[in-house]
């Protein structure tokens, strides 16, 4: 019989500590998108994950760090998703259209938790009033679709273009794929993930001679 002291090779965290932080997190999500970023306390939290305010204090800061990592563990959950369309692909052309794809589907069967991320995204603020998380994910997440458009420039798949504008652009789209969903349950995110990523093809594609 294992003891419970046995820790994670990453973390160094105990399997219960790691067990009971993701049980927090867990209940923060249900929180967060049954009453609103503003509303989940960290007591209403507590509350719901059936534990006392104290042991979120022992694993958390604060709100701040636990909101934090709610949003790392929901990219972490979307990233997953799109790596494996994107690791498959055969193509560049089909990488790009892999990572549009998924990057919406997980919109489209995750409403609740895209909820949560635009909610934190819009009312998480540092001080000074400006966003505590960058809702365009300007760094790692351009880098890494930059890295895919790069790819196909170099086998010859793609035209020359801007990279980073193009990316910003992709992410934009998929990103107001997010706030229209919000606005519109019914929102048909998969009739526009087909219209985007067909358009894509046409502006990224090298012309033939």
């Amino acid at each position: 019989m294992r003891s419970n002291s046995v820790t994670t090779q990453t973390t160094g965290r105990t399997f219960i500590e790691a067990a009971r932080r993701s049980q927090i997190i867990e209940a923060a999500i249900d929180t967060v998108g049954e009453l609103g970023y503003a509303r989940a306390s960290l007591a209403e939290i507590a509350r719901r994950a059936g534990i006392s305010k104290g042991v979120i204090s022992y694993h958390f800061a604060g709100k701040d760090d636990l909101t934090e990592q709610i949003v790392l563990e929901l990219y972490t959950r979307a990233g997953a998703t799109i790596g494996e369309r994107v690791d498959v692909a055969g193509s560049a052309a089909l990488a790009l259209r892999g990572y549009v794809e998924a990057n919406l589907a997980f919109v489209a069967e995750n409403p609740q938790q895209v909820r949560v991320l635009v909610d934190i995204f819009m009312n998480f603020r540092r001080p000074d009033g400006s966003p505590h998380i960058d809702p365009d994910g300007q760094n790692g997440l351009l880098e890494h679709l930059g890295s895919l458009l790069r790819q196909g420039q170099e086998v010859g798949e793609f035209r020359a273009f801007a990279i980073r504008p193009m990316a910003i652009m992709i992410r934009s789209a998929i990103d107001a794929a997010s706030g229209q969903l919000m606005l519109d349950p019914e929102f048909d995110v998969r009739a526009y993930a087909a219209e985007l990523t067909a358009s894509l093809e046409l502006a990224t594609r090298k012309a033939t001679p």
